[in-house]
């Protein structure tokens, strides 16, 4: 029987099941739950990064409400009530208004999540101690001093200070701490008054901790579920590859990458031969792990950041390789025919797995697009079908200091696969 503290944060079946996500660290680390409020380590920095950017410009109307409001009752206690010394004056303009404005300049530069959250939490701490010092240091004068601006700093450090559940949590202690063990410590105060103001300043505190939990735990699910939602939308289930629209926007990248340096762009489209054969002898589930098997290989030969393959639709499948060694293109033969042979799922029923294949090296520029580059890759495949499959047809379309593609000629080299 599942424990009383796993029941309470446990999903709902409706909600793990919403997505129907394939598996992945996102659907993993859903699936492990987040009750620590903490994901796996690269994980985690692309959270506190995403939650960093996303609370920029709520972080910036925080802090510029609480210098508005130092500034306020600065003004109307000088005013009107005067009960603070000059002193307090002087360290809620000196010390208060730079915390605030620390994480309010730190919103408009380019820095690190890790940074940012650091100096969120700083002048977080910095600002909560010198306000309770403040009240502290009222009483001595006044001791009828107020503390209701510790509960408003409470409610800051929660929910407008941008930080994570966890150091809103130490901070709040760390201020609660400051402010009553001086008073519990020293002489004359009273006791009675010091266990309300404990009592209701803890309980601010208790609301900001489980108030805070649930808006982060809530927004870390939300975070997993788009990132989830983006890989549905960028990858195909069944083998793992980009898709067609994902391969079309990283291809395009690299098009433009590449005219912009002068370099080349090699493309190849693969197409698995004989799989309506397979799906009939042996099954569709065979014929979709052979997929895999293709998709696996071509994975493995595009481990580059700008290299990228993808499941072009059906039993087709299409990859670039920026900036690619001609040699090594000359024996993707070799290369691929290992990646295949080191698999052996339920394709190992087939003889052998056959692909039949087209590709081209370019040089991108003005007059010569990555349509063009993929239609001449296609015309290469089709041209391998008509002359028997199991074979890759590789073109250069182009030479480098060629503008146009019609310029120079074509030279085939046939490789067996």
């Amino acid at each position: 029987m599942s424990s009383w503290w796993s029941r309470i944060w446990k999903q709902p079946s409706a909600l793990i099941d919403e997505l129907h996500a394939p598996a992945g660290r996102y659907a993993e680390q859903r699936a492990r739950g987040f009750v620590l409020l903490r994901f796996v380590d690269d994980l985690e920095r692309d959270y506190q990064r995403s939650f960093v950017q996303l609370n920029a410009s709520g972080l910036r109307a925080a802090q510029v409400l609480g210098i508005a409001a130092i500034l306020a009752f600065i003004t109307i206690d000088h005013l009107s009530l005067r009960l603070s010394p000059p002193l307090a004056y002087q360290v809620l303009c000196l010390v208060s208004v730079p915390a605030l404005l620390v994480p309010l300049l730190t919103t408009y530069q380019e820095q690190g999540s890790i940074q940012q959250q650091r100096a969120a939490f700083v002048s977080a701490l910095v600002l909560g101690l010198s306000v309770a010092w403040t009240v502290w240091y009222g009483r001595q004068a006044v001791p009828d001093y107020p503390m209701q601006a510790l509960l408003v700093v409470t409610a800051y450090l929660y929910f407008l200070s941008g930080l994570l559940w966890a150091q809103a949590v130490l901070c709040g202690a760390l201020v609660w701490v400051a402010f009553f063990l001086p008073l519990a410590l020293q002489a004359g105060a009273s006791e009675q008054r010091l266990v309300y103001e404990a009592f209701y300043l803890l309980l601010g505190n208790a609301v900001g901790v489980v108030g805070r939990y649930l808006a982060e735990y809530q927004d870390r699910r939300q975070f997993l579920m788009r990132l989830e939602l983006r890989q549905l939308a960028e990858y195909d289930a069944l083998t793992g590859l980009r898709n067609r629209r994902a391969f079309g926007h990283r291809a395009q990248m690299a098009w433009s990458l590449a005219a912009r340096e002068h370099k080349s762009v090699s493309l190849l489209i693969l197409d698995l031969d004989f799989l309506k054969r397979i799906n009939d002898q042996h099954g569709h589930l065979t014929g979709d792990d052979c997929l895999r098997e293709v998709a696996e290989a071509l994975r493995g030969l595009t481990r580059r950041p700008m290299d990228v393959a993808s499941r072009f639709g059906g039993d087709e499948f299409v990859a670039l390789w920026y900036d690619a060694d001609p040699q090594w293109i000359e024996q993707l033969e070799l290369a691929l025919r290992q990646q295949l042979d080191l698999r052996q799922g339920l394709s190992a029923q087939v003889e052998r797995l056959s692909v039949t294949g087209g590709g081209v090296r370019c040089w991108p520029n003005p007059r010569v697009s990555l349509q063009d580059a993929l239609s001449a890759a296609d015309q290469q495949l089709y041209g391998g079908k008509e002359r028997g499959r199991g074979v890759i047809n590789w073109s250069q379309l182009q030479e480098p200091e060629v503008e146009t593609p019609a310029a120079a000629a074509a030279t085939a080299v046939r490789l067996r696969v």
